[in-house]
């Protein structure tokens, strides 16, 4: 792992020097949905879950977020296993 989220709401990030942006980004995009109380609602674990909803958001906003093919492919490999 290369990323962790902690404390209250997950407002503290914890970055490994070698994470990547996708990773960091999804760290910080979690934190928002725990504020937004998403986590709340539909879980932080599997599909269909926080870990998805994020995932599914990073793959849609690739370009905003500029994000490249290989972090891309990685998002929706873990999406589909749930991670």
């Amino acid at each position: 792992m290369n990323t962790s989220a902690d404390g209250v709401r997950n407002g503290s990030i914890i970055l490994r020097e070698n994470a990547s942006k996708a990773a960091a980004l999804e760290e910080f995009l979690h934190g928002t949905q725990a504020r937004l109380g998403i986590v709340d609602r539909i879980g932080d674990s599997g599909l269909g879950s926080a870990e998805t909803h994020v995932k599914d958001f990073m793959i849609r906003h690739q370009k905003m977020l500029g994000l490249g093919k290989d972090d891309v492919d990685i998002l929706k490999i873990l999406k589909e296993k749930g991670l």
